[in-house]
């Protein structure tokens, strides 16, 4: 998972890791220091309309991204950052979780072995019953990643890094089924960051690498495996070496299904570091590519030297949940809020992949 697969590079966490040594201060939490580890207490059953959002953390060091050396768990809090509550205690590395459509379920990568970056790493997707507390083991691959939902809840998208398909099953893990491969040519090496929209389309970023440009599109593709169509283009830069792969990196999309935005990844260094990449936030619509097509650059007003990664539309679509780095405000690293023109953003609490939960309207 190094290298073109990673979204994140080592070199990224590396960064993070001396930002919260800088930034820690006094009490534990996503927006303190480093805190030991402590006993689960028993599961909170909270109505499925609350909290609004979603995220992982590392306390140990509390490491805002996810990297090998992470192991994050899920928390839940409200849009305002209060009321912070830790749902996994097992020490394992949990990545992108998901609420269900109903909210009363969380899907998400767990680590059995390793954590993000990790290319030893063993990985499966997993749920978790938020009435209960229960973690269940959905994929026994090994190498099962970045499940989703669909629209009603009935069904799960995920990629599989071993054979490089997508596949489907039922909610509960049962019958599990390919729905489509990776040819492996040179306009379609790797996929992954998957999305299931409102309208039933699956869209995937696709990694290309032709005639020495290497960078990532997004194509979207029928729960069937029909109608697969090209989204983007990446973006008009090729990858630089040595750094993190230019062009679109886990998407999310409106609820109406017609505007995507992405954090596309561009040839520069962030300032102050060695080799992190910067990212943006882009907004773009859910047509089919075409030479031309308008896509609209939303960090290049105000954080044209940041990192802003794992984009997600709010049930309502007012406003963007998303993963913020800036190198000249390390301290308000983590998840933030902007709205869907990106003309404000607003800090919530340290962590990681942050998404809505659809029954908090």
């Amino acid at each position: 998972m190094r290298g073109r697969r990673n979204r994140w590079t080592p070199g990224l966490a590396v960064l993070l890791a001396m930002t919260s040594a800088a930034c820690s201060g006094g009490g534990g939490g996503p927006g303190g220091g480093t805190t030991s580890p402590t006993p689960p207490p028993p599961p909170v059953v909270a109505p499925p309309a609350s909290p609004a959002l979603v995220f992982t953390a590392d306390f140990s060091p509390a490491l805002p991204a996810p990297g090998p050396a992470t192991r994050q768990e899920i928390f839940t809090t409200g849009v305002d950052g209060k009321a912070i509550q830790q749902l996994t205690h097992d020490g394992t590395e949990h990545f992108l979780p998901h609420f269900s459509p109903d909210g009363s379920k969380l899907l998400y990568t767990r680590f059995a072995v390793g954590g993000y970056g990790d290319p030893a790493s063993i990985l499966d997707v997993w749920v978790y019953d938020r009435a209960s507390g229960a973690e269940t083991q959905l994929t026994h691959t090994g190498r099962s990643v970045q499940g989703v939902w669909s629209p009603d809840g009935r069904q799960i998208g995920y990629g599989d890094f071993s054979n490089n398909t997508i596949s489907i099953m039922n909610a509960d893990g049962s019958s599990p089924r390919v729905i489509a491969p990776s040819s492996g040519n040179p306009d379609d090496r790797q996929w992954g960051d998957y999305l299931w929209s409102s309208d039933n389309w699956i869209y995937f970023s696709v990694a290309q690498d032709i005639d020495g440009c290497f960078k990532v599109r997004l194509d979207r593709i029928r729960p069937d495996g029909s109608q697969r169509t090209r989204i983007t283009d990446g973006g008009p830069n090729c990858t630089p070496p040595g750094l993190e792969q230019s062009g679109e990196a886990d998407p999310g999309i409106s609820p109406d299904g017609k505007t995507i935005y992405s954090s596309r990844g561009l040839p520069r260094i962030v300032p102050g570091t060695a080799n992190a990449t910067v990212r943006h936030l882009f907004k773009f619509s859910s047509d089919p590519y075409t030479p031309g097509k308008v896509e609209t650059d939303l960090s290049q007003a105000a954080k044209a030297d940041c990192i802003a990664g794992v984009p997600k539309v709010s049930p309502g679509g007012d406003r963007i949940a998303l993963f913020l780095f800036c190198p000249s405000d390390p301290e308000h690293a983590g998840v933030t809020l902007t709205d869907p023109d990106g003309s404000a953003f607003t800090f919530v609490t340290r962590g990681f992949g942050p998404d809505w939960n659809p029954a908090a309207r």
